[in-house]
């Protein structure tokens, strides 16, 4: 016999947000996790904190979260760190990022725009010389970088207080239901946990837990699981502190400083989504021509970082969607299974929008007619209506 506790799978920020929001609500749920709390994915996040999207929707999910990571002291330690950032739009995206930034300020995002003098004078570590007349320059003041596995971990140690179960190191195996409902959720060390509602925050693991529960493959989500490298240097004496995370359109890159001396560097080149690996068994090496590759544009950018050194690299895994944005839906009428949802998919956005992911998923799992964000945007069937949410940016992944 199912009781009323929603399970909410996965304990990245994501399924953290979720378990607070519900708990929130006052509803009793219990997350699950097979590893640690925001040691899967989320703790490989490069953590960029920004609101420069080209969907609406988005743009208003963004501009939420950020306020609220800005000012998380009544939820616990977001780590949230203002830096700023400085977006180098080269001229085939000029007309796209002139419609994005007025679109941006319409819905109250700080979005400046500077010319390449301006920008040039505020930011003199950054060599803009090949920057054309011809691009575009923007600069969003409030945005920044965030600590994602003490944003989870606080999400989710808020959301015990307030009444939520946790299980750590113990992964759900299968699905189980009844009638088409689902019954019940078998776990790892063969306990099983009564539930006939559950949300799926499962990352590139989706899939792989629908196969093991008699799911035919025809009905996987369009969901693929794909590495993205990140490149981690120390900073040359000259070029420590806190300073401005730059998206480099030009070179299909972003820098990120983090502290007072490192920087995380990763690509936004659309073809990188191109490739496919298995979650469970991902690369563990990025290749020394990569490495070779980001750090010549990175040194051709900011000039100073010709004299840092090669910290680390290492592959962090988004689970992409064809449209490169989130399924958020409840999936009876795509995989018979009455009472299971889905914020999967979420293709490399998934830290920065967490905050209003948690709101979102609490709204369609307790049926609030009135929505905080309108979900019907990231619905599974858009795939088969064509109401897909395109970037208008394209070539350039990572982005939307």
């Amino acid at each position: 016999m199912s009781d009323s506790r929603i399970a909410i799978i996965g304990a990245g920020s994501t399924g953290a947000s979720t378990a607070y929001h519900l708990s929130k609500a006052g509803v009793q749920v219990v997350l699950i996790e097979r590893d640690e709390i925001g040691r899967g994915m989320t703790s490989r996040s490069t953590a960029v904190v920004r609101t420069h999207y080209s969907n609406e929707i988005v743009a208003r999910m963004a501009l939420y979260s950020l306020k609220i990571l800005r000012d998380f002291s009544s939820i616990g330690n977001s780590g949230f760190t203002d830096c700023g950032m400085l977006i180098l739009g080269s001229p085939p995206f000029k007309s796209a990022i002139e419609a994005n930034v007025r679109m941006l300020k319409s819905v109250g995002v700080n979005e400046v725009e500077l010319t390449k003098s301006d920008a040039q004078k505020m930011f003199q570590d950054a060599d803009l010389d090949d920057c054309s007349n011809d691009g575009y320059i923007a600069f969003e003041p409030e945005s920044g970088y965030a600590d994602p596995v003490a944003t989870a971990g606080s999400y989710a140690e808020k959301a015990r207080e307030l009444g939520a179960e946790i299980i750590l190191r113990n992964s759900v195996q299968k699905l189980e239901r009844k009638n088409g409902k689902l019954s019940s959720l078998v776990l790892h060390d063969g306990s099983r946990i009564n539930c006939d509602r559950a949300i799926l925050c499962t990352n590139v693991w989706t899939n792989n837990l629908l196969g093991r529960s008699e799911v035919d493959e025809e009905d996987f989500l369009p969901v693929r699981a794909v590495p993205h490298p990140v490149v981690v240097y120390r900073r040359p004496s000259n070029y420590q502190g806190k300073r401005v995370i730059v998206s480099d359109y030009y070179n299909k890159a972003y820098y990120k400083p983090e502290g007072q001396s490192l920087l995380f560097g990763g690509s936004i080149d659309a073809s990188i989504d191109n490739q496919t690996a298995d979650p469970d068994n991902p690369p563990s090496d990025v290749p020394f021509e990569y490495i070779s590759s980001y750090s010549e544009r990175i040194s051709e950018r900011i000039p100073a970082m010709k004299n840092a050194e090669f910290h680390s690299a290492y592959i962090g895994m988004y689970d992409i969607t064809p449209d490169e944005h989130p399924i958020i839906d409840e999936l009876s009428s795509s995989l018979g299974i009455e009472g299971l949802y889905c914020c999967v998919g979420l293709s490399g956005h998934g830290f920065k929008l967490c905050p209003a992911f948690g709101v979102i998923n609490t709204e369609m799992i307790l049926g609030k007619e009135q929505q905080t964000f309108d979900r019907s945007h990231f619905a599974l069937d858009r795939f088969k209506t064509g109401r897909l949410l395109s970037t208008k940016y394209e070539g350039l992944g990572s982005v939307a």
